[in-house]
């Protein structure tokens, strides 16, 4: 299968390196030159996308990351690339898409839990230019098109709650937090290849939500510092959970935050060495 990549940054890099490994096709699309074993890297803008002399698609990934994190920023990355990248697979044999939004479309929440069931309520400027970008994708490819809505990313070189620790910075106590780690991510999307039915949504979340001064207080352990300072505050977040995921058969190799991050700790502690 010739699988298209459109955006080679940390989880489309790491996807194209799982799916060359299952023994696709792989070209991948990047704003920027990139070298990624056995992976047709093409520097190109997907707001001028042109696939003219690129091998028959089969599937494509949509993995874009805007430069920041604002409203107009997302829009140029989520919404201005549609129609050309829309125009650029016209003459393609696409039997999917596969679309990265973020469970953000759901809102900030206060405690509730919340599954793929759950409607969208984007209550930030750049959740819902994602929610804007997930109907939009809907409209061109119907049931074409599967939406993937990752929660909070983590993994080696993302390192903000660690950062958080180390800076001593207090915590709100009482707020819910959910994340998957950058490897089950990558593997997770390169596991839907390999589905004969696809569900047109999918929460990627590790299905354990926790409160956020649990994760630092459990960090600040294994970093050998002083505790968090925890301020009070109201019940917020969201409890995310996913039962898709566990039907497709996927096999998280991070099931909770102290595997992925005792993983990402001794990985930092080598890198030192």
């Amino acid at each position: 299968m010739h699988v298209l990549i459109i955006g080679l940054g940390n989880i489309g890099s790491l996807l194209a390196t799982n799916l060359v490994a299952m023994g696709h096709q792989v070209t991948g699309i990047s704003r920027s030159p990139r070298s990624i074993a056995e992976v047709n890297a093409i520097a190109q803008s997907v707001q001028q996308l042109n696939l003219a002399k690129v091998a028959p698609v089969d599937w494509v990934y949509v993995v874009l990351s805007p430069d920041d994190r604002t409203a107009d920023s997302y829009r140029h990355v989520f919404i201005d690339s549609i129609a050309p990248l829309q125009q650029a697979l016209n003459t393609h044999p696409v039997q999917r898409v596969v679309f990265i939004s973020s469970s953000s479309v759901y809102g900030s929440g206060q405690g509730e839990r919340m599954d793929e069931t759950t409607s969208p309520q984007p209550d930030t400027p750049t959740a819902q230019v994602l929610w804007q970008a997930e109907q939009h994708w809907r409209k061109v490819w119907g049931n074409r098109l599967t939406v993937v809505r990752p929660s909070g990313i983590y993994g080696p070189g993302r390192l903000r709650l660690i950062d958080w620790v180390k800076q001593g910075k207090p915590v709100k106590l009482n707020q819910w937090t959910n994340r998957i780690h950058s490897d089950d991510l990558a593997g997770f999307l390169a596991h839907l290849s390999t589905l004969i039915e696809l569900a047109p949504l999918y929460l990627a979340t590790d299905q354990q939500p926790s409160l956020q001064h649990e994760v630092l207080a459990y960090l600040a352990q294994q970093l050998q510092v002083e505790n968090v300072t925890t301020l009070e505050a109201p019940v917020s977040g969201k409890r995310l959970a996913s039962q898709r995921l566990e039907q497709t058969g996927y096999q998280l190799q991070y099931p909770d935050y102290r595997q992925g991050y005792a993983m990402i700790l001794a990985l930092s502690c080598e890198n030192r060495h």
